[in-house]
């Protein structure tokens, strides 16, 4: 019975040994292995949480990095938006600059073509060196007649300036012989009177040749726009004159006085033609042929008389010392 008692203990030390054996992973080589034994599930279990949280970082981490990349991604498609842009202008000016390109290729081909003729025309005159020099002269001569032209120029504005000083001169000149030939004074002529001899008859002008007054030419006193007398130049001087005063050409109650108003003898306005005078047969006795009107016949017009002029206009015909006002 103790063996008996003594190997079913042995057997029940074993069987312990081995259930103690199998839960302790230093004893076992299944000791580590998962979902074995007690320690086996919580191996597994902190394993799990262990995996866990390292899926947990990493979904961390992974969020984390998503977020940056969407930042990323937006910042990445604002500045797409504005290279875009970019682009699109930059398209747009590089077309352009194409067409200028182009332009200028076909101006720079029209250009070679001109050149390549400007050649062809060169070489008809022989060495290009000796053309240069010729027309380095040719340039050097334009130079010095245009120079000489422009002396020319300013001489002939000199000689035209002269000429036109001259053909005043002579114009003067010409109306001072046309008033001599004629007899009468400048019509533009005023001056004044500088002296009076009363009782000689005659005065002293203040202006002579210098104003174009004409030895035996007449000339009128005038005093308040009026003519109150009329004389007859005697002697002429480069700068005076002298005048008798016409007789019974002063209007009465006046006299002539120091620095009266001389000028020109004005003409007097010619009168109006007369009708001409056609010729007429003989009046008829019949009264059928008489003038209804009684009007005179203008083949036998009434002398005028000098005091029956109803305008006060002087007769053409009046000498000159008389009253050209009637």
């Amino acid at each position: 019975m103790a063996n008996i008692f003594a190997i079913l203990t042995a057997i029940v030390l074993l069987i312990s040994g081995i259930v103690a054996w199998k839960n302790f992973p230093e004893s076992s080589e299944k000791a580590g292995k998962e979902g074995v034994g007690y320690k086996g599930w919580i191996l597994k279990r902190k394993n799990m949480e262990t995996a866990l949280k390292n899926q947990q970082n990493r979904l961390a981490a992974l969020q984390k990095e998503l977020e940056e990349t969407q930042t990323t991604l937006a910042e990445f498609n604002a500045d797409n938006e504005v290279k875009t842009e970019e682009n699109a202008a930059q398209k747009e000016k590089n077309e352009d600059l194409q067409a200028e390109v182009a332009a200028m290729e076909a101006e720079a081909k029209a250009k070679q073509a001109e050149v390549a003729e400007k050649e062809d025309s060169i070489k008809e005159f022989g060495d290009v060196d000796q053309v240069l020099a010729e027309l380095t002269q040719l340039q050097s001569d334009l130079r010095q007649i245009e120079l000489d032209l422009t002396e020319g120029e300013a001489n002939r504005a000199d000689l035209e300036a002269q000429r036109a000083g001259v053909e005043a001169s002579l114009a003067n000149v010409r109306k001072r012989i046309g008033w001599r030939v004629s007899g009468e004074t400048n019509p533009e002529a005023v001056t004044k009177i500088r002296s009076v001899y009363a009782t000689l008859g005659f005065v002293i002008l203040a202006g002579g040749d210098n104003l174009g007054i004409v030895k035996n030419s007449t000339l009128e006193v005038v005093r308040d726009n009026e003519v109150i007398a009329r004389l007859k130049v005697t002697t002429v001087e480069a700068k005076s004159a002298a005048a008798d005063i016409i007789p019974d050409s002063v209007v009465d109650g006046e006299s002539v006085q120091v620095s009266d108003t001389v000028r020109a003898a004005q003409k007097a306005a010619s009168p109006e033609p007369e009708p001409v005078a056609v010729p007429v047969p003989a009046p008829s006795p019949d009264p059928l042929d008489a003038d209804p009107l009684g009007e005179p016949e203008p083949a036998q017009p009434e002398p005028a008389q000098p005091d029956a002029d109803p305008l006060g206009e002087p007769e053409p015909a009046q000498p000159d010392d008389a009253d050209p006002f009637g």
